[in-house]
């Protein structure tokens, strides 16, 4: 099939089937005299693949890793303990990112707890303000999120720029590897 067509029927783009290519994660069986790939159905079922372990958030690298010693491997001796090794990397990122997105939940939970004290506080919020608060009060420490409120507020923005700003700068974290390393 053609790259036009195995990106439709892999729901991406023919541009994302070239960057695939160029890391070594699928390859054309060949091309056409008029320089056209065409892909085998394999390499549909390897684009499947890579987006499922991708929604896991494995790396590219990482999927390569695994691709890379499946090819090497002819038996299920040779390769297993390879993919458990690239497979064991993985989980341990997983492990990782789990405790970075529970410490977050219990930040979120916390600052909506002191957040239901501040809709009867008429004051702006404010380092000097909040740390009189009865919310806040006895807490080892407060919550990162609510410390976004009260630093947005002293530096004059919006609660939603700063939301809209903590969302972008986690997203691009997450999409450069920035942090997971």
């Amino acid at each position: 099939m053609r790259i036009g067509d195995l990106a439709r029927r892999a729901g991406t783009t023919m541009r994302t089937i070239r960057y695939y290519e160029e890391r070594g994660l699928i390859e054309p069986v060949r091309r056409t005299r008029g320089g056209f790939r065409l892909y085998k159905e394999e390499e549909l079922r390897k684009l499947h693949l890579i987006r499922s372990l991708q929604t896991l958030d494995m790396p590219l690298s990482q999927v390569k890793a695994f691709f890379d010693e499946r090819r090497r491997g002819r038996t299920a001796k040779e390769v297993a303990p390879a993919l458990q090794a690239v497979l064991r990397r993985q989980l341990q990122e997983m492990e990782r990112r789990m405790v970075q997105y529970r410490a977050m939940q219990e930040s979120a939970r916390e600052t909506i707890e002191i957040l239901d004290a501040c809709k009867r506080c008429p004051q702006q919020p404010s380092s000097e303000v909040c740390g009189e608060c009865p919310a806040l009060a006895g807490r080892a420490a407060i919550p990162p999120h609510m410390e976004a409120v009260i630093e947005s507020r002293r530096r004059g923005r919006s609660v939603r720029s700063v939301e809209a700003e903590a969302m972008s700068s986690t997203s691009m974290r997450r999409d450069t590897g920035a942090g997971s390393r």
